[in-house]
């Protein structure tokens, strides 16, 4: 008794001096001394029911706060009480329930207020090129006269070439047809030459070239280049908020891509046509010089047969000449071919599927805000409660 005494006088004393009730005021209403309340109070005289009985009418709130701090606790000793949380989370169901509904209902709202965007994709196929394995045994053989004859094997990364400033540039200032049959640059789509809303207040008008750059960095977050190391496929997704505009854009990256690598092997193919052309003049000119110079030296010496020393420089400027006729024949090969590479111009990829105005929209997608409002609206008014628990 002695015990429950000085805990329950504790928590009248608590009481009273939170909610600044004086002693001489509580002891009247509890019809006792104002010494028998300090007694009370410090635990030294025990408290009879009739006492605690006009307390609690005077004073209803008071078993509430007496009894507050022995409710359970969710964390007790740095461990988690799933039982004591789940009970407490199901206690607020209907709170909850109601809430996850609300959060639901904002977010499929929300999402009808989002731009719309819509995703077009052309796939490209990396063709074969079987003419270089034909060029090789002449430029090999080319290569045992001591000619170095430039090779027509580049090798390009897609992925660079989609996502080069080149590309971006000259999307950005080409003329686009939307869905309503009107041309639109991306500046226009972006609103990107509407002035901001401040510049009314500052008076600042919208920089053509500042506009370009800004827009050049943006058509690149809305392409996406992916490539199948295995079997080479390529695809190139566009997504803008204009269906044919994605597709127009997504089928113009592939035929610029195709355009910069066949321009750049044709230039590759032209450059090897000049250098062949100006070795076969040089060494066409060394030709004719050295049957010149082996006829010069039958004239002159017509019994060079008889002399060993007429003899070997006779077969000096013989095989002088044959080796010329050699290269020059060799390099009129190669001329043909790189005549013929040069009018062939090989594609380097093709297209396996052309990009298709989309039909439907690609984001915003109103199941996925359906399912993270849901989730969310649950994580948050379940911590709600854990909280004001």
């Amino acid at each position: 008794m002695p015990t429950s005494s000085y805990n329950l006088g504790q928590k009248i004393k608590r009481y009273r001096l939170i909610n600044d009730i004086r002693q001489e005021d509580m002891a009247e209403k509890m019809q006792v001394s104002r010494a028998t309340l300090i007694n009370y109070e410090k635990g030294h005289t025990a408290i009879n029911m009739d006492v605690l009985n006009r307390l609690k009418n005077h004073y209803p709130d008071f078993e509430l706060e007496s009894t507050k701090n022995h409710k359970p606790q969710i964390i007790s000793e740095n461990t988690i009480d799933f039982k004591v949380l789940f009970s407490v989370i199901y206690s607020k169901k209907n709170f909850i329930i109601m809430f996850t509904i609300f959060f639901m209902t904002a977010g499929i709202v929300s999402s009808f207020f989002m731009k719309k965007y819509y995703n077009a994709e052309i796939s490209l196929y990396p063709a074969k090129n079987d003419l270089n394995q034909s060029l090789g045994q002449f430029q090999s053989l080319a290569a045992n006269f001591g000619m170095n004859t430039p090779k027509n094997d580049q090798d390009f990364n897609i992925p660079d070439v989609v996502m080069s400033r080149l590309i971006a540039s000259k999307a950005v200032n080409e003329e686009w047809i939307n869905k309503n049959g009107n041309k639109i640059k991306l500046i226009e789509l972006w609103r990107m030459n509407i002035p901001p809303w401040y510049g009314l207040l500052f008076n600042t008008q919208t920089d053509s070239t500042i506009a370009v750059e800004k827009a050049i960095k943006k058509f690149k977050n809305h392409i996406n280049v992916t490539e199948d190391r295995l079997t080479g496929l390529i695809k190139i997704s566009t997504t803008f908020q204009d269906p044919v505009v994605a597709a127009n854009i997504a089928n113009f990256i592939g035929s610029q891509v195709e355009y910069y690598i066949q321009k750049e092997n044709s230039a590759q193919s032209t450059k090897e046509k000049l250098f062949i052309s100006g070795r076969l003049k040089i060494v066409k000119n060394e030709l004719e010089n050295s049957e010149m110079d082996l006829k010069d030296f039958k004239e002159r010496n017509r019994g060079y047969e008889n002399s060993p020393e007429l003899f070997m420089f006779f077969s000096q400027l013989l095989r002088e000449v044959e080796v010329k006729k050699e290269v020059y024949l060799t390099l009129q090969q190669q001329l043909e071919l790189a005549r013929i590479e040069e009018v062939k111009q090989s594609p380097i990829l093709h297209v396996l599927d052309s990009a298709v105005p989309p039909i439907r929209k690609s984001s915003p997608n109103r199941l996925y805000f359906l399912i993270i409002s849901f989730f969310g609206g649950i994580i948050i008014s379940s911590l709600r409660v854990v909280f004001r628990y």
